[in-house]
Formats: structure tokens, sequence, C-alpha cells
């Protein structure tokens, strides 16, 4: 994505949303099509950066309340953006106003208002902390993406997973409607990690629906998907109204227990208008997902049947935008 791009349509999407404002992300697609004759760009990592900068410039941190600084806390159980995490035995507490991986000391279980570094963002590669165990939990710092490389279940609730270059580093945020989450990054080798992430306690996400089938807007006005490349973007009727009866037809729920690790490649998101995003799988893992709630067994292919869809609507107005 082109930084001078990002930085026009959030001035714009800024300068026109008012405090009545219900779907300021609706806002930011509409600008985002009509730009669309100038350049495409990127609805992936650096789209789900920009959206997240955009709120949290407005949203205020609340207090973080922890153990003192540099505390021994082995045993305790300390708490930070409605996550919680069992200290393991023989390590510390440290509360910091901004986490820097590159610093991290292991065997430290870090709860900060913030991620990044005094001397700006340096891939993990160059951090002398690599490799090393320990655990931070930083508020509201992980943006929400349309199709996430990995999505697994843990204590009720969706999670977003992604890793690092040097894949000693992973994150993992709450699959919600929210554009920023607090985030867990957790550093080590694959079988500490896993052994790490067993002593993060998540609040239960969404209950799916009594009637089954997934929670959806009662109205779909968009859906946006980043699997083509480039975002693609359906704002017609016929499109919408194709997507939301094949997604409210899924009706059989997946048992607790049975659930599969929808990731990228084989998995088609699209993100709704109302913050509800839909991750459908393939015949590796024929089953869809909703933000808002909702796990329900789905035809293999689907997802890339909805795909299509979307991708000739943005297509079609592009043309039509072209011609005007």
């Amino acid at each position: 994505m082109n930084p001078t791009h990002v930085s026009e349509l959030l001035d714009r999407a800024a300068a026109s949303v008012t405090p009545a404002e219900t779907d300021p992300a609706s806002r930011l697609v509409r600008l985002g099509r009509r730009s669309v004759q100038r350049r495409r760009r990127t609805f992936g990592t650096a789209g789900s950066v920009a959206v997240a900068a955009a709120v949290a410039a407005v949203v205020a941190l609340p207090q973080v309340s922890t153990p003192p600084k540099g505390s021994e806390t082995a045993g305790a159980t300390v708490s930070l953006g409605g996550l919680s995490v069992a200290v393991p035995e023989g390590w510390r507490t440290s509360e910091v106003t901004t986490f820097d991986p590159c610093t991290a000391e292991p065997h430290t279980v870090y709860l900060a208002a913030r991620w990044g570094s005094p001397r700006g963002v340096r891939p993990s590669s160059d951090c002398p902390s690599e490799g090393q165990a320990w655990i931070a939990v930083v508020q509201d710092s992980v943006p929400l993406y349309v199709n996430p490389r990995r999505l697994v279940v843990k204590d009720g609730q969706l999670l977003q997973v992604s890793e690092d270059i040097t894949q000693s580093q992973w994150t993992y945020r709450a699959f919600n409607k929210e554009i920023t989450a607090t985030g867990v990054f957790i550093s080590g080798d694959a079988k500490g990690r896993d052994q790490l992430l067993k002593r993060v306690t998540w609040p239960a996400g969404p209950a799916a629906p009594a009637s089954g089938g997934l929670v959806l807007p009662d109205r779909v006005t968009s859906a946006v998907s980043e699997n083509a490349g480039p975002m693609v973007t359906a704002m017609d009727a016929k499109t919408l109204t194709r997507i939301r009866t094949a997604l409210a037809d899924l009706r059989d729920p997946v048992p607790a227990g049975e659930e599969c690790e929808l990731q990228l490649p084989g998995s088609v998101g699209i993100a709704l208008n109302g913050g509800v995003t839909v991750v459908l799988g393939d015949v590796s893992c024929p089953q869809a997902i909703s933000t808002g709630g909702g796990r329900v067994r789905v035809p293999a292919g689907l997802g890339k049947e909805l795909l299509d869809l979307i991708v000739a609507s943005d297509r079609a107005a592009a043309e039509r935008a072209h011609k005007d």
C-alpha cells in the first residue's frame, strides 16, 4: 500500500466522520472505491495497521493494573486487557509503557500499553532476544486481518495467529469485531510456545446463534476481501444478496472439539459491514466461522465462489467509474 494513499484516505475519512457515523469501516471502503481508478491497494497487514492507527488516535488506553515493575510473581496470575497469564515457576513480571521485543529478557512476563521500539521498528532477526522464552501482553496492539494466516480455538475463543520471519515469536489475538485488540506475543521454540500459550486465558468468544448458523448483518451493504491480492469490494445489491443468502443457508453447526484449523492457503476471508468477518475453508477444512458467532460446515469451494462474485463486482464498478 502506498503510504501517501493511506494518509489521503485517512485524512478524508477523519474529516467526514461525525459522532453520528455508525459504520466508519464502510465509510473507508466507500472512499477507497472512489479512488480505484487512480491506484489499487493491498488490503492486508498494511491496510489493517492503517485503520488501527486511525482508531488508536482517538481511543484512550485504560490504566494498566499490574504488580510492581520487575516483581517476582511466580505462581501468581496477572491480567491486562481482559486476558490473564499464569506466571511460570521462576519467572518474573515487568510492567512497561512500551514493549520492545529486541530488549526483552528471558523468563519474563511483560505487561505493556503498546508495542514498538524507541529506535523504530526493527526486524526480529536483528533482535538479541531472538529464540529466548518470554511472554508479552500488549494492549490494543494487534490489528484484525480479513483473512488471517491461521485461526485456532482456545478457551472457546477464536484466535488469529501470526508468526515473525524467524518463526521464534508468534502473536495471538481474539478474532472478533475489534479493529485492534490486546495481543499476546510469545517467544521460544515450538514446544515452549505451546506450553506458554496454555498459561494464557482469553474471555469466551461470542456464542453461536441459538437457531444455528452464522451471525450475519441483517442487511449487507458491502463485502470486502483481500484474497485476490489487491483489496476487492462488492457494493451492488444483487451480488450482496447472493453472498448473504449463501452464508445464511449454512446451518450445520460444528460440534465442540471438531473444529479444524482455518489457514492460508485454502481459506477465504470476507469482511461485511457491521464489523462482521466470515472466513470459509476449502476441502482441507470445510468449515466457516463468523466473528459475530457461529461455526458451521461448508461445502468445499463455496469460499472461492463468493470471492469470484466480489471480484466480478469490483471489476464492473471500476469499469463504470472509468467510463464516467
